[in-house]
Formats: C-alpha cells, structure tokens, sequence
C-alpha cells in the first residue's frame, strides 16, 4: 500500500500532525510519498528525517492508494486537484476552523492511520462543475473545474459587476452585484453559504447561483439541476472580472466573455474511516443544538 501526503506547510501543527501520521503509517509498512511544496528542489518541511519519497505535482497521485490532506479545506481541495484524474481518494485531517471536507480531528488521528493501514475505509464520490471561460470572439481562455465553487468577481472596487445569468439555455436574469458564485451541493458549505446560500446534502445532485451583495431587488439563491449550464455573460462597457475555481489562480476575463459551468464533471472520490453523518457535522461545526 502507498499512501500520499499534502500538507499546510504554513502552519506548525499541520506538518507535526502529517510527520507523526507517516511514521504512524511506515510502522505498519505502508509506503509514504510526499507532496513537494511550491519551488521545484524545495522538500515539503515533512519527515525532513524519514525515509519518504517527495514528489512534484504532476504525477504525484500515480500509483497511490489514497491521499491524506493535513490542514484545512483548502489544502484538502488542494489535495483533490492532485489525485482526481487518477481517481485516487483523498481523507481530510481538519487542522483548519470548519473543516466541512477534512473531517478527522488530530484526536482521532492515529486511529484513523491504523483504520487506512488495515484498509477499513469507505470512499463516496462528490460531483464537480466543469469551468470555461470564453474571450468575446468565442475564443477559450480557460478550461478547468471545481469541487467547490466557481467565483466571478470584481475588480472595480466603486463599481458593481453587471453579469446576465443564462440557466439551461434562456435568460434568467441581470444580475448587479459583487459577485457571483456558482457552487456543487458540496460547496453549499464553503463560500456559498457565507454569501447567505443554503446547506445542501452532499447527497444531491445540484447546481447552485448565489449572488454575493447583490443590488437588486431579487437577491435569491437558484438551484438549478446537474444538466442545467449556467453560463455568465458579462455586458460591454466595464471593467474585467476574475474567475476562481476552488480559490486556486485566478484567470481575467473581460466585457464581453463569458463564464460557463456545466454539473457532472469527473468525481472526486472521498474517503472515509467512519459512517459518513453530514447533518451531525453540520450541527457540530456551527455548535447547534
């Protein structure tokens, strides 16, 4: 068995949770790779003193069994982009605050390791939005998806962002606002909900539009179905917006393009090492009684 290693090499705890979990691990023989961080030759600060294999991020998931992400949500997003076109799982340790992906806590986490040594974890598939973004002549500037959310924003800060919103091939609406986000029934944690979204069951299969600040007087969040395109023209005459899949880099497009999100894109499988309870997450994280 070998099993990979992505961590928040910012952040202390989440290096000594991952250095510990991969000795943890190689004492039950499974083989550790580790994710190399940022520059090409810098070693990730992970068992700087253990015999682990550091790879880059191309090719890092190849011939892994799993991936286990330390940190928070975003590093287990990160983790994802590295291991969804091979189909690899990937089991979130939450060094973060939330933590709605990466559900193992560190005072779990070495029954979580021996659990993903012997093998005793179950893997679920969350769905994804596949993400163009097209130049005013048509002409693709990028292609790329999300498991979260794809955000169109802003630039001007004085001025609002105009964008008509186009669901499964018909106007919907003009919308004036911030931004705009269109996010997985999994993402209806992450920046969806903070820009007043509901909480979907990861279990449905669904496409949501949250307008973030939006000026005008239908200010709702639309749910539209996985075969439904959601496509985003922004109106001449102002400035650009950027779009961000997941958070990661984001791309310019100008008046004139557009932004294309279509549900069904390739899973991404998740792993588990318990009996998955969303609901009780959900009331935990937000202290609910």
């Amino acid at each position: 068995m070998k099993v990979g290693i992505v961590v928040h090499a910012g952040r202390e705890e989440s290096i000594a949770a991952a250095t510990g979990a991969a000795r943890r691990l190689q004492e039950h023989g499974v083989g550790v790779v580790v994710a190399r961080e940022a520059e090409p030759g810098q070693d990730p600060p992970v068992l700087d003193d253990g015999p682990v294999e550091v790879r880059d991020r191309d090719g890092f998931a190849d011939d892994l069994d799993l991936v286990v992400s330390f940190g928070g949500d975003g590093t287990f997003l990160r983790a994802a982009h590295l291991s969804r076109d091979v189909e690899v799982p990937v089991l979130g340790v939450n060094l973060g605050r939330l933590g709605f992906l990466a559900e193992i806590e560190l005072e779990g986490l070495e029954a979580s390791m021996d659990a993903v040594a012997a093998g005793a974890f179950t893997v679920e598939e969350r769905a994804t939005l596949d993400v163009e973004v097209l130049d005013p002549d048509g002409t693709r500037r990028s292609l790329d998806w999300a498991l979260n959310e794809v955000s169109i924003e802003k630039t001007a800060r004085q001025r609002l962002l105009q964008m008509d919103v186009h669901v499964a091939g018909s106007l919907f609406a003009r919308v004036p606002a911030d931004a705009l986000v269109i996010a997985t029934a999994t993402g209806s944690t992450a920046y969806a909900l903070s820009a007043g979204g509901p909480i979907l069951s990861p279990e449905l299969a669904a496409t949501l539009v949250v307008p973030v600040a939006p000026h005008s007087l239908f200010d709702r969040t639309v749910v539209a179905g996985p075969g439904e395109e959601v496509r985003v023209w922004l109106p001449e005459d102002q400035p650009p917006a950027v779009v961000s899949c997941d958070g990661r880099e984001p791309v310019q497009v100008g008046a004139g393009g557009s932004v294309i999100a279509r549900g069904g894109g390739r899973p991404v499988r998740i792993a588990r090492v318990g009996e998955p309870d969303f609901w009780s997450l959900v009331r935990r994280k937000f202290g609910l009684r």
